[in-house]
């Protein structure tokens, strides 16, 4: 595993250098404004080979996309699973739709697509094995498990919902 080392700079906020496995460097430095930027380490020369400037809200949504909240991709041990027939797909509710603000029972998500709810990421908190009674609200993201047919079944039901 490579190292991590982080850094106060005076004036500025911090910087995290990532050594990785294969030698190459990322270094982020946060500004106290929120601003990001990460450089990719030239390993022949003392200087960044690219650096890409991301601001706070850009960065977080790299951050979800990097610690895998929107897609994680199938550890090896689970594509036997998913090569039966079962798959998992994580959903975000937008902004709008009518499956929000009802509960999981209300919205009839089993009996109308076939898939279960088995887990809700909202925010930063995670509620895990979810009852009929949760309510569904805005931004939530719904870890749901089925049959590949069932989890397309549900993506058609949610199309005309905007859900992603």
């Amino acid at each position: 595993m490579g190292k991590f080392k982080e850094a106060d700079l005076a004036g500025i906020g911090k910087k995290y250098t990532f050594s990785l496995n294969s030698g190459d460097e990322i270094v982020v430095v946060v500004h106290a404004t929120g601003r990001r930027e990460i450089h990719i380490m030239d390993k022949m020369r003392d200087e960044p080979a690219f650096t890409v400037v991301l601001s706070d809200e850009e960065a977080k949504q790299i951050a979800f996309v990097i610690g895998g909240v929107d897609f994680q991709p199938v550890p090896t041990e689970k594509i036997d699973f998913i090569a039966k027939g079962v798959a998992l797909e994580w959903i975000r509710v937008k902004h709008g739709s009518p499956l929000a603000g009802k509960t999981i029972g209300e919205n009839q998500i089993r009996k109308k697509t076939g898939v279960t709810v088995v887990a809700i990421l909202r925010g930063e908190n995670i509620i895990a094995s979810p009852g009929p009674e949760e309510i569904i609200h805005e931004n939530d993201s719904l870890l749901i498990v089925g049959k590949i047919e069932s989890i397309k079944n549900f993506l058609e039901y949610c199309k005309e919902y905007s859900l992603k």
